[in-house]
C-alpha cells in the first residue's frame, strides 16, 4: 500500500510502533463521541491496530496516520475500512463486525472512507485535505466503485467534510446503533 501526499499531509499505512499515537487520539472523549462514544483502551487500540494492519494486508485498505509535512508530526487518521450493513426494523443498519447481527438478513459489506484529528488540530481543513486525497485515491487508483461516508447526525464536522469532498447524501441509517447519514462518493 503506497503513501499518499498532499502539498501538507503524508498520509502512510499504519505499523506496530503507531500505537502510541492512537493511544493518544482515542484516549480523548470529545475526538472519539461520534465514533464509539467512549474512549478506547490500550489493549482495543492494538487490536485496532493489528486490524488495519491485517486489512492493508489483506485488501489494500486501511485507514493512514496522518502525518503533518511541516514538523513531521502525526495529527489524525484517514482512510478506508470495511462497514456491514444490513435492515433492522426497516433501516438500514451499519455495524464493525457482520456478527453483530442477528438472524438470517443479508449482511452486505461497504468500504467507509473515515477520518478522525486530533482535537488540537480541528479547524485547520486537514480532515478535508486527507480526506479528499483518500477519495481520489480509492476512486481513482484502487478503482473502487463507491465509498461511503457513514457519520453520526449530530456530527456537523464530518458532515461537511463528506460534503467538501463531494460526497452525496445517500439516506439516513443507523451507526452503531446512533442516527446517522450515509454518503456515496462514486467516480
Amino acid at each position: 500500500m503506497t503513501t499518499v501526499e498532499t502539498d501538507r499531509l503524508i498520509l502512510r499505512p499504519f505499523t506496530a510502533q503507531d500505537i502510541d499515537f492512537l493511544d493518544i487520539l482515542h484516549s480523548d472523549p470529545l475526538v472519539m463521541r461520534y465514533i464509539l462514544g467512549r474512549t478506547r483502551s490500550h489493549e482495543e487500540n492494538i487490536a485496532y491496530l493489528n486490524r488495519l494492519i491485517e486489512w492493508q494486508a489483506d485488501h489494500g485498505i486501511g485507514q493512514r496516520l496522518v502525518i503533518r509535512k511541516e514538523d513531521n508530526q502525526p495529527v489524525g487518521r484517514c482512510g478506508m475500512s470495511f462497514f456491514y450493513g444490513a435492515q433492522v426494523d426497516g433501516i438500514l443498519s451499519y455495524q464493525l463486525d457482520p456478527k453483530a447481527f442477528e438472524g438470517d438478513g443479508e449482511v452486505t459489506r461497504v468500504i467507509e472512507l473515515g477520518y478522525t484529528f486530533q482535537r488540537s488540530e480541528w479547524g485547520k481543513g486537514y480532515a478535508s485535505e486527507a480526506a479528499a486525497a483518500m477519495r481520489g485515491y480509492g476512486l481513482n487508483v484502487q478503482k473502487f466503485p463507491e465509498l461511503h461516508s457513514i457519520i453520526i447526525k449530530e456530527n456537523k464536522g464530518s458532515v461537511a467534510v463528506a460534503e467538501k469532498i463531494g460526497a452525496k447524501r445517500l439516506t439516513e441509517c443507523l451507526c452503531l446503533g446512533s442516527p446517522a447519514w450515509d454518503y456515496l462518493s462514486r467516480p
